[in-house]
């Protein structure tokens, strides 16, 4: 349950890079539409997630999802508490690949869930604790390509937990990649993005009926079939704007548009910005 008055707007300072790490010693309650990880640096909190309440102490940590109602009290004076808050968008990768499609995508959409806790005594806490160390040096630092050091952190930690808690990965597989197997169609279409295809061929493809293979595709990568293949058109358009000199006629042929409008339209929809304000970097 959420309530409306208890959303809290977390400062994030850069929305293209979508993630900001606080110092403290208690959380008030609150909900937020983004994920977080509390950890607790040193002492002990009483951490809140919805109507669980569960005392951590040094080297534990607090997984919350997003609007999920929060808080944490610190139980000791020397309480010190990290909280790295990030929006899905920093893992998510448009389900260009299979990472998103394995595990993020089943994640974020309440298929499978994470553990809220983890105790310091469980055989992986040690290198989950070593990627959150590396994670908050990188975001003080801000060295050049922090920003993928963070990125590296947040996988591996994502990484860990989806290895260690393998009933999440058997729960899925089980239900999406062997039933469906998916991965073969997901391959076809990003080497075949610019051909049409429709939703009878994609369904022959993985054995389903096209009703089916709707509701199995939208809810594997969030999106239907069409807004899929655009996504993939849209961000090999956006690589040619930037990386040739073709007009952007041609680059519209190219990648699949026989309309210019259309495509123009479907650009500025995906990426909130004309195939024209992207070229010249307005």
């Amino acid at each position: 349950m959420t309530n409306s008055h208890l959303k809290e707007a977390t400062f994030i300072p850069d929305r293209t890079f979508p993630i900001n790490i606080f110092f403290t010693k208690d959380i008030p309650l609150h909900w937020h539409d983004h994920m977080e990880w509390v950890f607790i640096k040193n002492g002990k909190a009483q951490i809140q997630i919805d109507d669980v309440f569960v005392c951590l102490q040094k080297g534990e940590i607090a997984f919350v999802n997003s609007k999920q109602l929060h808080a944490a009290r610190m139980v000791d004076e020397n309480t010190e508490i990290i909280a790295i808050v990030f929006n899905e968008a920093i893992v998510r990768n448009s389900g260009l690949d299979n990472t998103e499609n394995l595990y993020f995508s089943p994640f974020l959409n309440q298929q499978l869930k994470l553990p809220n806790f983890i105790r310091n005594d469980e055989k992986h806490t040690s290198q989950i604790i070593a990627s959150i160390t590396n994670l908050v040096y990188e975001f003080e630092q801000k060295k050049t390509g922090y920003e993928l050091l963070i990125k590296a952190e947040l996988f591996r930690i994502f990484g860990l937990i989806f290895r260690n808690y393998g009933y999440f990965e058997q729960q899925y597989t089980n239900q999406y990649q062997k039933k469906y197997n998916l991965t073969s169609l997901l391959d076809y279409l990003r080497e075949h993005y610019h051909d049409e295809i429709s939703v009878n061929t994609a369904s022959k493809m993985v054995n389903l009926s096209p009703n089916h293979f709707c509701k199995v595709f939208k809810k594997v990568t969030g999106k239907t079939l069409i807004e899929y293949v655009q996504l993939l058109r849209i961000n090999e358009a956006e690589k040619m704007l930037l990386d040739t000199n073709l007009s952007v006629t041609e680059i519209a042929e190219k990648v699949g548009f026989g309309s210019i409008t259309y495509f123009g339209r479907v650009f500025k929809k995906i990426k909130n910005a004309s195939p024209s304000a992207i070229r010249s970097g307005s």
